[in-house]
């Protein structure tokens, strides 16, 4: 049973070594480490900013294409309305208006689905990044871009309703050409259309604020990083003290299995054994006691025999009268 101890308590102390030797080396990880992970963890946001301010800059380019986009829809929406009210005043202006709806109002929708297109183009490079932050844990909830119908797909539905209006225009011009007749009909027509560019136009202005805030939400992001990287240099030291102090803990705890280690190698025999010992010595010296007493008693009891002998008249003699 000793042997059985005493190879637990050697496990005990190798144990407590091996954490020790863990501990230490951890702590000089840590702390060789420490600039290491401080210059990775700066690199990484300094490039989430950089990354950031890029993004705001597409977003300053898109939303200049927006607002060009916006006057000429509102440049075209206040020539169909002109138009309309031209053909309710007049009919010698049918030749030009057969002009104009054959060269200048579809070129001018020509021109405003190019710079839609454009917009696009950028819009979707924008969605793609912000949805990619989005993904990020850290400064994904920051910026929460989560739109039910993405900016790139928006202007593309921009784009679709004004495909058709080139040949519209075509189409009117040709019925001016044809008959005077459905001047009524074409200024009903033109009317609807007005109504349909003032739509796109409030449309196109709505996503422009969108990309307002957008923009101001990533310029909060960017200074909340810039804070960040600035109290980086603490923020690691101070999680390399929490995790020293850790490891020091582990290593004091550690000295206690050595403790209880050696206790059980240096023992020579177990506690257990050792009461029992000590109860049969208590029970060894009682009896040696219940023996003394009996000796001493025979003892007395001989010597009260030899003194009744001693006082008893020897045999013929008699006593005296």
């Amino acid at each position: 049973m000793s042997i059985v101890r005493r190879i637990i308590g050697v496990l005990l102390i190798l144990a407590a070594i091996l954490g020790l030797v863990v501990s230490i080396g951890a702590m000089y990880l840590i702390w060789s480490a420490q600039s290491t992970i401080t210059s990775n963890l700066q690199t990484t946001i300094d490039l989430f900013s950089q990354t950031l301010e890029t993004t705001s800059q597409g977003l300053v380019v898109t939303q200049s294409a927006l607002q060009s986009s916006v006057d000429l829809i509102g440049n075209l929406q206040s020539t169909v309305e002109t138009t309309a009210k031209a053909i309710n005043s007049t009919n010698p202006l049918m030749d030009e208006l057969s002009g104009l709806m054959k060269d200048s109002l579809p070129n001018t929708i020509r021109a405003t689905q190019t710079s839609l297109e454009t917009a696009q183009q950028s819009a979707a490079t924008i969605d793609t990044v912000l949805r990619a932050l989005s993904g990020i844990p850290l400064i994904g909830p920051s910026i929460g871009y989560d739109p039910e119908v993405p900016l790139a797909e928006a202007l593309g539905q921009v784009v679709q309703n004004l495909e058709d209006m080139p040949d519209a225009f075509i189409g009117m011009q040709e019925n001016l050409q044809n008959t005077q007749d459905n001047l009524q009909i074409f200024e009903s027509d033109l009317t609807v259309m007005a109504e349909s560019v003032g739509q796109i136009q409030s449309s196109v202005a709505q996503y422009d604020k969108v990309i307002g805030g957008y923009q101001a939400s990533l310029e909060q992001l960017i200074a909340r990083l810039d804070g960040i990287s600035t109290n980086l240099p603490n923020l690691v030291r101070m999680f390399a003290i929490g995790l020293t102090a850790f490891m020091v803990w582990m290593a004091i705890a550690q000295l206690g299995l050595i403790t209880q280690g050696w206790e059980l190698i240096t023992e020579s025999r177990p506690r257990k054994e050792e009461k029992e010992v000590e109860v049969e010595m208590e029970i060894a010296a009682k009896e040696a006691g219940h023996q003394d007493t009996a000796a001493k008693e025979a003892g007395e009891q001989d010597t009260d025999a030899k003194e009744a002998g001693e006082t008893a008249p020897p045999e013929g003699e008699k006593p005296e009268t």
